[in-house]
């Protein structure tokens, strides 16, 4: 549907980034995301990527090689970080492929790493409510799983609530396909 530049600006907004932050983006696939946080935290910061895709996080490491940005092979429900270690999450069109157990987790685990104060923003698709975005979900439908209508069924909102975020809010975007949901630890 296009905007794809537009959509991770929104995310990058919606983290509240700023030189310096320590950032993980999880699920990082390509490493498009990551690239672009890592020129905003500057030299003083860092950007972490990971994903389970070797070959994901080998195009990843070309596309944004840097001094203040990194790609680490992990899953998404055991991060390798200590507790309270970063200042931003963000996980991009990624929740939905995950079960509801591995959705808990993977947030839970995302709280798990945040310092105290430090925000979260995970960003997938959302249910439709227009005609527009019903007709857009009905050809996404063809290719997606029972795991994006459990998620819409169990609703983002609410998960990150029980893994622990606070303070969340929600912004729909990209005509209405789309929701970032920010949480505060």
């Amino acid at each position: 549907i296009g905007g794809e530049a537009a959509f991770r600006h929104g995310i990058i907004e919606a983290a509240g980034l700023s030189e310096g932050h320590r950032v993980l983006d999880v699920s990082c696939g390509t490493g498009t995301l990551a690239a672009m946080m890592a020129g905003l935290v500057g030299p003083g910061g860092r950007v972490l990527g990971v994903d389970l895709s070797e070959e994901m996080l080998k195009v990843a490491r070309r596309k944004a090689a840097g001094d203040n940005v990194d790609f680490i092979r992990a899953n998404a429900e055991d991060l390798p970080f200590e507790d309270g270690s970063l200042d931003r999450v963000t996980i991009s069109l990624a929740v939905h492929e995950m079960n509801r157990e591995g959705r808990l987790n993977a947030l839970s685990e995302m709280h798990r790493v945040l310092a105290p104060g430090g925000l979260a923003a995970v960003a997938d698709m959302r249910p439709p409510d227009t005609w527009f975005a019903r007709l857009g979900m009905k050809m996404v439908g063809l290719v997606e799983t029972e795991t994006l209508t459990d998620m819409w069924q169990s609703g983002l909102f609410k998960e990150m609530g029980r893994a622990g975020f606070a303070d969340r809010r929600r912004r729909i975007v990209a005509k209405g396909f789309f929701e970032i949901v920010v949480g505060r630890k």
